[in-house]
């Protein structure tokens, strides 16, 4: 009876590893950190520090703020199908499949800075944050919020980006960069 009891385990872990290395989603949220309503349509950018994904793409999040992507460990399975209709610059993505590696690299675009970094703080708005696969595949994981009160909690599979809408001077600032400014 003892030895079938452990044999049924070490199937159920078996079966949990093989499944451990299909593709799995992961579920990018984005959170006013002022309200802690979700923010729809904003685009998010996100990738893998792996050799082979050396360029960053958009994905649009849904009417929940909600932007999914899926990993893999097999290069075959590798899709990133680029829409410049998406609105995310040319490079947005709907459900990519990008190649698992040890850090997910996730950072919000310029019309929705991040709230994981002082406002103030220059070109904060631009700067990556880093996570752990693993953390985020078992756990989940939340930036810091220095926008407001706002929290959430994260679930397995699930980022939580707090982001704010751009205030007065960097909207000035992406207006001069712009190809419109009067000069």
């Amino acid at each position: 009876m003892r030895f079938a009891a452990k044999g049924f385990l070490a199937l159920f872990l078996f079966a949990s590893c093989a499944t451990a290395l299909r593709a799995q989603t992961i579920q990018i949220k984005l959170v006013n950190g002022r309200t802690g309503r979700p923010v729809a349509g904003a685009c998010v950018g996100a990738w893998t520090k792996g050799a082979s994904n050396k360029m960053s793409l958009y994905i649009p999040a849904d009417k929940d703020g909600v932007a999914r992507l899926r990993l893999t460990q097999k290069d075959s399975e590798v899709d990133i199908s680029y829409n410049p209709k998406l609105g995310c610059g040319g490079t947005g993505a709907i459900n990519p499949v990008l190649k698992y590696d040890d850090t997910l690299t996730t950072y919000s675009t310029g019309d929705h800075p991040s709230c994981a970094f002082p406002e103030r703080m220059p070109l904060a708005r631009w700067k990556e944050l880093d996570f752990s696969t693993k953390e985020v595949l078992q756990h989940g994981v939340i930036s810091a919020n220095t926008c407001g009160e706002a929290t959430a909690s994260p679930q397995p599979g699930e980022v939580i980006l707090f982001v704010r809408p751009r205030n007065f001077r960097e909207k000035v600032q992406d207006w001069k960069a712009s190809e419109a400014f009067p000069l």
